[in-house]
């Protein structure tokens, strides 16, 4: 089989590896069918984090399953599902409490297409071995489009937490994103909308992104002179600039929580006396995105979010070199089934 590999700042390759084995009763073999990229891989890719190539890309995918093994009663050949980006067991007890990021059945930080915790391959790559099969594949509901869900695995589902976990406990809630990444802030919008916001502002200063958030329902602000200070219940900072990050918790009403979803690699300066002062929270991390991924499904199915809106760019498997390159917007990469379910 073939797995996309990041060889260097700004290189992609497709390189031949050996297909990985049934080796355990609880495991499955999926073929992705519809993988998108991450706002991580722009960074990934041209060599601007701590992770250091070669490794399989890729991280969002639904696939094909194509065999499981024994012990599997959730998911049969011809599925199609939702890989979630995190290596997880489901039964130890950070899976139980539904955090699987946290997870101490395998290495710390396994994932597909980052290699922080093992080399676990990319989800671009011909053929995936998902150890916990039953733990970690979501199957996709009937006739749902696997391209449109395709960042369910990461992205998608993110923006979704990020929105309606703190918009749970806060009625008529004021919310504002800071964009700056290619897709989650745009998401963001649309998750808050559909997590029942009351409002939901954007800044960004981005024509292009500026343009979806309106499109995904959002009004455009600036933040100029701190002219939004203490003024939302909520912030979702989706950005990879340190000083925008200052912005939104600055814009934090007493009382709000801004959901960092930016990953920022530097340590940023934080206003951290008003924030005490105002007892609001802050919260940041790798999403958790398995207890999720179900939901979002649905909204998506429902018609509550449109994440094809931040993935103009859809292309086939032999063009994915040269368009995952590209750094504007997210790209989906599809092929077609070899499976049928039954």
């Amino acid at each position: 089989m073939r797995e996309l590999i990041v060889k260097g700042a700004g290189r992609l390759a497709w390189e031949d590896a050996p297909s990985p084995l049934l080796d355990s009763p609880l495991a499955a073999l999926v073929r992705p069918i519809a993988s998108a990229s991450c706002d991580l891989d722009r960074r990934l890719i041209a060599g601007l984090t701590p992770f250091k190539p070669p490794f399989a890309l890729g991280h969002e995918c639904v696939a094909e399953v194509l065999e499981v093994g024994a012990q599997v009663g959730t998911v049969k050949r011809g599925d199609l599902v939702s890989v979630p980006w995190k290596i997880a067991c489901g039964t130890c007890r950070q899976c139980l409490a539904g955090r699987s990021t946290a997870c101490t059945g395998v290495a710390r930080h396994a994932a597909y297409g980052v290699p922080a915790g093992g080399h676990w391959g990319g989800l671009f790559s011909e053929v995936v071995r998902v150890p916990f099969a039953d733990a970690m594949l979501v199957p996709l509901p009937p006739g749902l489009d696997p391209v449109a869900v395709a960042s369910a695995s990461d992205n998608l589902t993110d923006a979704w937490v990020a929105a309606s976990r703190p918009l749970a406990t806060r009625e008529e809630a004021k919310v504002l994103v800071v964009g700056g990444t290619e897709s989650l802030g745009i998401l963001a919008v649309q998750m808050a909308r559909a997590a029942g916001a009351a409002e939901v502002d954007y800044l960004d200063g981005d024509g292009y992104r500026d343009e979806l958030a309106v499109r995904s329902g959002a009004t455009l602000r600036n933040g100029a002179d701190g002219a939004l200070n203490e003024r939302y219940d909520l912030v979702v900072s989706a950005t990879r600039d340190p000083q925008a990050l200052r912005t939104g918790l600055l814009a934090l009403a007493p009382g709000g929580h801004c959901s960092c979803i930016g990953i920022i690699f530097e340590d940023p300066a934080i206003p951290l006396f008003g924030m005490y002062m105002r007892d609001v929270t802050l919260s940041v991390g790798a999403c958790s995105v398995r207890p999720h991924i179900p939901r979002v499904l649905e909204l998506v199915e429902q018609g509550h979010c449109d994440p094809m809106l931040v993935s103009p760019s859809v292309v086939p498997w032999e063009e994915a070199t040269e368009a995952l390159i590209r750094p504007l917007a997210k790209c989906i990469v599809v092929r077609e089934r070899i499976t049928t379910a039954g």
